[in-house]
């Protein structure tokens, strides 16, 4: 591509992202003060649209970008947008209001990428496998079910619901809880999975009869760690501009089908986390088959310099990317700084809300144990 034909994908991509509207060649002499006269911008857009980057309607004489001209866009502007200094002021309100518990400071990330955007904002919190386990609290919540919430050094809570093979008191539980903290604080999981349980073996006669019950719990936490957990911000809104921008109906409910899959877009920005910079993916694959209309911009977040997690945005491709990126990347810093921060505080008990976090897993078991008795009453 010669830098003619790049001055004017990026002006054209640019009008097009602002007016939703096919562009025509007098439109970008006119507005970006072209050297170069209609007729040439004409021509060369002939040559964008041979290339794969431009498409032309058949109701217009403008022409509109491709995923792939996107692509280029994005990979060519990223470093050029910068932040704001009112936007700064503005994301360190909202961090410093919102460091508390590092599960709200990501929930918070995630509104403010929705409401900048106007499309869905997404936070992957910190990883547990990556992360060194700083306490362990073990709840009953039902007969055998146990709920085990585990904090890491960066502040984020991991629950994760464990069936043992025999109902155990709360009290017990707790004795347990205390054997865990003292045997597994400090450690990573993923250090603790390398070891296995052999170095415990010793140490779990400690618990006497509960040591079946240690086992059980510590096999979970090694073998089978807590899910990854994602805030999303502004689902609902994204599904709406889907439906209003894809004629294709059908198309318009694959694309929402695949957005719900929590797995695929973890990938995405497991993926996007360790990149020096913002990234993005134009499109969307569907079994086998990349959606067009659908851009994801990422980018990871540090604790004491070790990617950990990653933020980002899931929008259509006319998005204000102006405003969008250089809000990732100061987000991402910040974040980075109050994790850095969070991991040398130790957090206390107070801030598990153990209570709340009982009462809440109760009625979510006791919702879904109604909901499987009236399907079962349907068959």
């Amino acid at each position: 591509m010669t830098q003619r034909q790049g001055e004017i994908l990026r002006a054209l991509v640019k009008e097009y992202v602002l007016s939703g509207e096919p562009v025509g060649s007098q439109i970008l002499v006119e507005k970006f003060s072209m050297a170069f006269s209609p007729a040439t911008v004409r021509k060369e857009m002939s040559v964008l649209e041979q290339m794969g980057l431009l498409s032309s309607p058949h109701t217009s004489a403008g022409r509109i970008p491709t995923d792939r001209a996107f692509q280029l866009y994005l990979a060519d502007l990223v470093n050029l947008f910068e932040i704001t200094l009112n936007q700064k002021a503005e994301l360190e309100d909202l961090y410093r209001s919102a460091a508390l518990q590092l599960d709200q400071l990501l929930k918070t990330t995630a509104q403010m990428l929705s409401q900048t955007s106007n499309f869905a904002g997404i936070v992957l919190a910190p990883n547990s496998v990556g992360s060194s386990i700083k306490r362990i609290e073990l709840i009953s919540v039902m007969e055998s079910l146990v709920l085990m919430i585990m904090i890491s050094s960066s502040g984020a809570i991991y629950e994760k619901k464990i069936k043992l093979e025999r109902v155990v008191s709360q009290e017990d539980l707790y004795k347990i809880s205390r054997y865990l903290n003292q045997n597994l604080k400090g450690f990573e999981i993923g250090d603790v999975q390398e070891r296995g349980l052999d170095f415990l073996s010793a140490s779990l006669a400690e618990l006497g009869e509960l040591s079946d019950i240690g086992t059980a719990v510590t096999q979970a936490i090694i073998y089978n760690p807590p899910d990854q957990t994602m805030h999303i911000e502004g689902n609902t809104n994204l599904h709406r501009k889907i439906y209003e921008l894809t004629p294709n109906r059908q198309k318009a409910e694959r694309i929402i089908t695949q957005l719900e899959n929590k797995d695929y877009i973890a990938s995405i920005f497991e993926r996007m986390k360790n990149l020096p910079q913002v990234g993005s993916q134009v499109g969307l694959e569907v079994d086998g088959e990349m959606l067009s209309g659908i851009t994801i911009l990422g980018k990871g977040y540090t604790l004491s310099g070790k990617s950990v997690g990653a933020l980002g945005v899931i929008g259509a491709n006319r998005m204000p990317y102006e405003k969008i990126i250089p809000a990732l990347d100061y987000s991402s810093q910040i974040l980075s700084n109050v994790l850095s921060e969070k991991s040398n505080i130790e957090v206390h008990g107070s801030e598990l809300k153990v209570n709340e976090i009982e009462t809440n897993t109760r009625k979510e078991l006791t919702r879904s144990g109604g909901d499987n008795k009236q399907q079962k009453r349907k068959k």
